[in-house]
């Protein structure tokens, strides 16, 4: 052979034989060299495997402190696995805000009630004196008295959270209709949490300055029920505080109703059905002339 065929050949070897390369077609663990600048190529050698970030030889070990990470990450997965289904017999956060505006939607309901009637409806629903307190003072706080309000009525929603819906719902309803007897049908404890006064009651007055209210609620209450059109625009124009307009035109709908009725079976007026629609006329809009005056 030719030297100069010789020297191209030795030339060519020794080039590739200090190629980073050459380490794959190495068949022993001790020619193994980590070069960090190696990159993976593509090559038909049987004995290589390629993962992810890198290769791996048939004979290469994995360290010990990977494989403890590896065996903590697959740990993770399992309480991340396990906290998943802990989270799905949670409630979801949609859910939780759902409530959240159920409850502060009974508490503005109750707040619309005399205190006799927030008595009641909190010794059936087996509610403690802190949830009778927050709707005094509630109550008390004036139109102007905005962020306030919504303030206490977040409070005694997280203080009604925990009530049975249909229940509170049932109570709700029945006190707007007058139906007492309901509520204490409804009764699951017989238990003084609030205190006495089981049989005050609905037009009570509380203080002096009522009076004033009880007027103008009177006033009113002739006003629909003889439909004078001015005092029909000036309870639904009322703009200063935000009542329940569908409810009260359905109260007011049912007290003329209930006299049409009568008046066909020749009554006087003294018909229980009657009585009980004036009734819860007359008290919603005391309820609504206190919150206004």
């Amino acid at each position: 052979m030719r030297p100069a065929t010789l020297l191209a050949q030795w030339r060519w070897r020794w080039q590739w034989r200090c190629s980073p390369f050459s380490v794959l077609f190495d068949s022993t663990a001790s020619s193994l060299i980590c070069m960090p600048f190696a990159t993976a190529r593509s090559t038909h050698h049987r004995n290589v495997h390629y993962v992810s970030r890198g290769f791996k030889l048939p004979y290469f070990q994995i360290p010990s402190y990977l494989e403890e990470g590896e065996n903590n990450n697959s740990d993770d997965d399992d309480d991340d696995d396990s906290s998943d289904l802990d989270s799905g017999k949670k409630k979801s956060r949609n859910q939780k805000k759902r409530e959240a505006r159920r409850a502060v939607r009974w508490g503005m309901e109750l707040a619309s009630f005399s205190p006799p009637q927030i008595k009641r409806v909190l010794r059936v629903a087996s509610l403690e004196r802190e949830v009778y307190d927050a709707l005094m003072l509630v109550k008390r706080l004036g139109p102007d008295v905005r962020e306030g309000k919504r303030r206490q009525y977040n409070y005694i929603g997280k203080l009604l959270r925990e009530v049975e819906p249909e229940l509170m719902d049932s109570l709700i309803h029945a006190t707007k209709d007058g139906d007492w007897s309901r509520i204490e049908g409804l009764s699951v404890s017989d238990t003084e949490i609030i205190g006495e006064d089981d049989h005050e009651t609905d037009y009570e007055v509380e203080d002096e300055d009522s009076q004033e209210c009880i007027q103008v609620a009177s006033r009113w209450f002739d006003g629909l029920v003889n439909k004078d059109p001015a005092i029909t625009n000036e309870i639904y124009a009322t703009q200063s505080i935000n009542f329940d307009r569908q409810e009260l035109r359905k109260l007011v709908r049912k007290v003329h109703a209930v006299q049409e009725c009568d008046a066909e079976e020749d009554g006087q007026g003294g018909n229980s059905a009657v009585i009980a629609a004036r009734r819860s006329l007359t008290r919603f809009l005391r309820v609504l002339a206190k919150q206004i005056y």
